[in-house]
């Protein structure tokens, strides 16, 4: 008769013919900073990265002895640049149609000024994506729905949210993830149980199709989420208006 593990010594599971089942594997969740990676993969100048799975990054990122069971973005929105906006929540569509949660702050606008000069304007400021974060890691914790956090930011902030993971819930591992081309911040380096990277092949691997099918029926790429080769090119401008030299007058022939 086979005997079935159990979770607390990890035993394996053994089948009649005598071969061992595969040793239980952990749960994983995937916690990712919205714009942390949004402004790393920037920085990379491949704009084409930013459609971006998730889920496929999650798995990309665990080792073998781990199981992918969900991921977190949190991310805002901000009306005032009406390209970007439309271009994030076609994103937030597709995360979500691959069962990713998406957990949206907001911007607060408001005047700022410089204190040498005294010159004035407005900015804005993201606001709830921290504590998004922070309360989704936590509620997790609580429901036990994950044994390692993979966390991707370089947020000081969230030195808090892992300190209070790892006081509260010592059993349960912590994973500061770098964003490409960034390091890790120090404050949650403090807390963490490992770290790791994630690599610009990775994100060459883990992209979303084109077109996402959604309830609502299907969103795609955002035209400025697309490499300079994929980008159509720009119009031609329009011919210069022919002139006719007639004497000493000039005549100018439209082609209207």
């Amino acid at each position: 008769m086979a005997r079935s593990g159990t979770r607390g010594g990890q035993t394996p599971a053994i089948r009649r013919d005598g071969f061992r089942l595969p040793v239980f594997r952990k749960r994983a969740r995937l916690y990712v900073d919205g714009f942390n990676l949004h402004h790393a993969i920037l920085d990379l100048n491949r704009h084409e990265l930013l459609w971006l799975d998730l889920m496929a990054l999650g798995r990309a990122l665990l080792p073998p002895g781990e199981r992918l069971t969900g991921a977190v973005w949190v991310s805002a929105h901000r009306p005032q640049r009406k390209d970007r906006m439309q271009a994030m929540m076609a994103y937030e569509a597709a995360l979500v149609a691959r069962d990713v949660r998406c957990l949206m702050g907001h911007f607060v606008v408001h005047g700022d000024h410089c204190h040498a000069c005294g010159h004035q304007w407005m900015d804005a400021t993201e606001k709830q994506s921290d504590v998004n974060l922070a309360l989704s890691i936590a509620a997790d914790a609580a429901a036990d729905r994950f044994d390692t956090a993979y966390i991707v930011t370089t947020d000081g902030d969230h030195a808090a949210t892992t300190r209070f993971l790892h006081e509260s819930y010592p059993h349960k591992r912590i994973v500061s993830v770098a964003p490409p081309g960034r390091g890790h911040n120090r404050q949650l380096l403090e807390w963490a149980h490992a770290r790791t990277e994630i690599e610009t092949g990775m994100l060459e691997r883990c992209g979303l199709p084109e077109r996402v099918l959604t309830p609502s029926g299907y969103v795609e790429r955002p035209t400025g989420w697309r490499s300079r080769a994929e980008s159509p090119p720009p119009p031609e401008p329009s011919p210069p208006t022919p002139e006719i030299q007639r004497g000493h007058l000039r005549l100018v022939v439209s082609n209207a």
